[in-house]
This record gives C-alpha cells, sequence and structure tokens, in this order.
C-alpha cells in the first residue's frame, strides 16, 4: 500500500471507499485503484495545509486555540 508522509498507511478500504466515492459522488465510471490513491493523498495534502494554517491563526491570536479533545 502507499504511505503518506506522516507514515500512515493507505489501506484496502479507504481505498475501496475512495473508488466508492468517485463512482458515487464523482460520477467516475470505472475508477481505478490509482484513482482512488490519488483521490486520498490529494484529500491528505488539504488537510495538512489546513491544519498548518490552524495552528499559524492559533499563534498569531486570529482565532482562539482548538480543543483537540
Amino acid at each position: 500500500m502507499s504511505k503518506l508522509t506522516n507514515g500512515y498507511e493507505i489501506t484496502k478500504a479507504d481505498i475501496d471507499s475512495a473508488i466508492r466515492y468517485l463512482i458515487f459522488v464523482e460520477k467516475i465510471k470505472n475508477p481505478t485503484r490509482q484513482d482512488a490513491i490519488n483521490l486520498l493523498e490529494k484529500k491528505y495534502t488539504l488537510i495538512h495545509l489546513a491544519a498548518h494554517k490552524i495552528v499559524e491563526d492559533e499563534q498569531s491570536g486570529k482565532i482562539k486555540k482548538v480543543k483537540t479533545k
């Protein structure tokens, strides 16, 4: 399986879910395993960038600290 930068390994279940998403939401006919992996990697990158932005905004005082637990 493919590993993302934080060491998380994309599982078969992740790929199966991403394929269903591509079929039913994105309306892609016959998406491949690689299409699913590309989607997951793209989403991971977006989430990673958003997390960095939240931390920057917390540190600058733009927003209150986000509670995670």
